[in-house]
């Protein structure tokens, strides 16, 4: 079962959250180009500095993404291990990383990406990013719990394991926009492609 995210990475995932809005609603209004990190700021009550440690750039904030998420606390939580179920903890921070809070800023995102493509390739940059500092985590994790030791190459197992559960939630995030419900009760929608994953996995020869 999913283990609940830490009071800090929740509060970073809030403000990182809030952020990502005010970003878009402004190049929603300005385009890309229009909204600046001041006005961004401004609209969250915020510092630029501030800013600049959520988000290196306005780019970034507007998709949402950066090659420094999740957080340096964040990681430490799943290196730490909330559960025995490391699946579902990567899940659970990919959850708060890759997770709008609401579909109407999904939904949004998505409309200012297909409008302005030249976002596509830095969303897709910053995801592959966010994927290598989780599994990074993840092969500590693994190689600390020392129950891996049939496994030649740890960090290609964890590469696989993220890409993997990244593959879930967003499967997840379709069920949600198509069932028109808030990204706020994606948790059953990602243990139920989950559980299918899983077992599918258990009748492979």
């Amino acid at each position: 079962m999913q283990q609940p995210e830490g009071l800090r990475a929740r509060k970073q995932r809030q403000t990182r959250d809030a952020i990502h809005r005010a970003a878009v609603d402004l190049a929603l209004e300005l385009g890309p180009e229009g909204a600046t990190v001041a006005e961004i700021s401004a609209r969250v009550d915020i510092s630029p500095r501030t800013f600049f440690n959520y988000y290196p750039t306005k780019e970034d904030a507007i998709v949402g993404l950066h090659e420094g998420l999740p957080s340096d606390d964040e990681l430490d939580e799943l290196r730490a291990g909330t559960s025995d179920d490391l699946i579902g903890d990567i899940l659970t921070l990919m959850i708060g990383v890759f997770t709008p809070s609401d579909e109407t800023l999904l939904e949004q995102r998505k409309a200012l990406i297909a409008k302005h493509p030249q976002l596509i390739q830095r969303q897709w940059a910053r995801m592959i990013g966010v994927e290598q500092r989780i599994a990074g985590a993840v092969a500590e994790r693994m190689r600390v719990a020392g129950a891996f030791g049939d496994v030649e190459d740890i960090e290609d197992a964890a590469r696989a394991l993220v890409v993997t559960c990244n593959a879930v939630l967003r499967l997840s995030i379709r069920k949600v926009v198509t069932d028109h419900t808030s990204t706020a009760g994606i948790r059953p929608h990602v243990d139920e492609t989950l559980h299918a994953l899983r077992e599918v996995l258990r009748t492979l020869p």
